[in-house]
Order: C-alpha cells, then structure tokens, then sequence
C-alpha cells in the first residue's frame, strides 16, 4: 500500500463549468411544434371570430356561469326587443332559436291571446254576443296567421333578389313572427282599452322602428337595405290591415 495515496481523496469532482444535467430547447430542433407565439396568434384570431358570431357578452348570448349554453325564453326575447331594440334583435339572432319553438312559444300563444280579447267588446259595445265574439275571434285569429305566411311568400318575391335569403332563413322567419307579435300585443290593448284607441293606433309606428333596426342587425347588403326596410315594413303592416279587411267584409259576413 503506497502511504501517499492517504492524502488524495477517494473520489474527485472535475472543476468543470457544467452543470448535472441539461434540458434541450424544444425550439431549436425540428419536433413539427409550432411557436408558442404563432399558437397564440391562432388563438386570438379565433377569439376574434366568436366574438363577432356570438357577441360581446356571453351572458346575453345565453351562457350561464358554468359555460352552459342556457336558451332564453321567446317571450323574454321578445320583450327585449320591444325596449331595447338593437340588443334584442342581437339577443334573438345568438339565441338560434328553432322557428317552430320559437312560433309555439310566443307567436302562437300571442294571437290566440288578440283572439280572446275580442271578448271585451261584451263589456264596451251594447247588442254583442257571444257568437259575435266568437266570430271576431276567429277573424282576429286568422288575420295574424294566415298573414304571416302571406309576408314570407310575399317577401320571397318581392323583395330585392339579394334580400330574398332573409325570410328562408330561421332568424328571418322569427324576425317576420316577432314583429307581428308586437302587432298582436297592440291590438290586444286596443281590445282592452278601447278609451286609448286615439293613442294606441299609433303603436304600430314602434314596430315600423323595430323593423327598421331588425334589418340592420340582420346585416342586409346595404345596396338593398333602405329597400328592403320598405318593403318588410309594407308587408307586416299591410298584409294584416289586407286579412282584417277580408275577413270582416267578405267572409265571416257570408256566415
């Protein structure tokens, strides 16, 4: 045993500056992963999208707290539209409501309501009849939904060849349906209020205004829009004041 190895230790650690172990950057070889940067870039253009297709506010578009689509309510939308126009109109295009729910749930109900409220002639107006009522109801009835389906056919011809997708399409049917519903309710305060006609017969200028913004947010080409506006307003408006007509001198006084 060479007695002057004691003094060397019995293992050594090079005085070397490099470390234990290394971690290679994943960004100076070719794994095929893309920049975080660029991934980023993805991101954000796509946050762009949704937000232009489903608005500002998830809350509005019908999301709740846990990132569940919640569906509004027809009606809700409906009221929401009457006072706040624009963010109603937005409201129902992010809802994407079925048009058959949509019809079941609030324009259904609505003129079978304006039906019923015929029944107050009974209290205002002397010699009525329950058969009275019962025909006037009928009429009332018809003029809303038979007039609905005048507009869409009637907008499907006479409507800007460029505009024509708009009633083919669920949010423009519902669009048709939401402001005839505002129809439906003007009449049906009319019915009850009769001392306010003088006022009330103005309330279908507010539907002209809903029109007006509807087919804004729509996004119509706005080659067409003014157009379009006119002719979407002609149509709701007239076509009902046509069914009423038709249904008070023609038919129901041939029954």
């Amino acid at each position: 045993m060479d007695y002057n190895d004691i003094d060397k230790p019995l293992y050594s650690i090079e005085d070397e500056e490099k470390p234990l172990y290394e971690i290679a950057d994943s960004r100076d070889d070719d794994s095929g992963v893309d920049d975080p940067d660029d991934l980023n870039g993805d991101e954000e253009d796509c946050d762009e999208d949704y937000d232009e297709d489903r608005g500002d506010d998830d809350v509005s578009a019908g999301q709740d707290a846990s990132g569940e689509r919640k569906q509004p309510s027809s009606l809700s939308l409906l009221l929401k539209t009457m006072f706040t126009p624009v963010e109603g109109w937005k409201a129902l295009k992010r809802a994407r409501i079925p048009t058959d729910q949509f019809a079941s749930r609030c324009f259904y109900p609505l003129i079978a309501l304006a039906a019923v409220s015929e029944i107050s002639k009974v209290f205002y107006e002397a010699n009525v009849s329950i058969a009275d009522w019962a025909v006037d109801g009928l009429g009332t009835f018809i003029t809303f939904f038979f007039g609905y389906f005048t507009v869409i056919l009637a907008a499907g011809i006479i409507l800007p060849s460029r505009a024509r997708d708009l009633v083919k399409k669920d949010i423009g049917r519902q669009f048709v349906m939401l402001t005839m519903s505002t129809l439906a309710v003007f009449w049906i305060l009319i019915q009850v209020m009769p001392m306010f006609e003088p006022v009330l017969v103005f309330l279908p200028l507010w539907t002209i205004y809903l029109i007006y913004k509807g087919v804004r947010v729509l996004r119509v080409p706005s080659e067409v829009e003014n157009s379009t506006t006119g002719l979407m307003c002609m149509l709701i408006i007239g076509v009902p004041i046509f069914w009423n007509w038709l249904m008070a001198e023609v038919l129901l006084p041939a029954t």
